[in-house]
């Protein structure tokens, strides 16, 4: 059984398989939008596609507070771009560019990538994207 909690003072969502953590979905909101920075998932939520409900409930919960979308994650660019309901939340001047940011990751030993070991340690204070002009808000 799977639940997806936002944890609004931590600004993420968080996803439980069977009790125990097994993702989260980090996110900033500035401006009227939110920012969906980055999914790190367990090796328990790999195999009940636990990365794409966390993605799918920050999306529900963007639309329900209107906020637009800045899909800054690979995660949440693919899931944007399979299900184009959801293009209507990211501003206008970054549809275009969303297909054009996919990294390459490799994947760390503990089955997580570089960014989502990276984002464990809590490096979310100032955030700085390239998409964004490198500069923080």
């Amino acid at each position: 059984m799977q639940a997806i909690r936002n944890d609004f003072e931590a600004s993420q969502f968080i996803a439980y398989v069977e009790g125990e953590v097994a993702g989260s979905l980090h996110y900033q909101i500035r401006d009227g939008q939110m920012w969906l920075l980055e999914v790190d998932v367990d090796r328990r939520g790999q195999g009940v596609d636990v990365a794409d409900r966390l993605v799918q409930e920050a999306l529900g919960e963007a639309c329900h507070r209107r906020l637009a979308v800045l899909p800054l994650c690979h995660e949440a660019r693919s899931h944007i771009l399979a299900h184009p309901r959801y293009l209507r939340l990211v501003p206008s001047e970054r549809r275009q560019r969303l297909g054009k940011y996919e990294p390459k990751l490799r994947k760390r030993s503990s089955g997580r990538t570089r960014a989502s070991q990276q984002g464990a340690k809590g490096r979310f204070a100032a955030v700085s994207h390239p998409e964004e002009g490198g500069k923080a808000a």
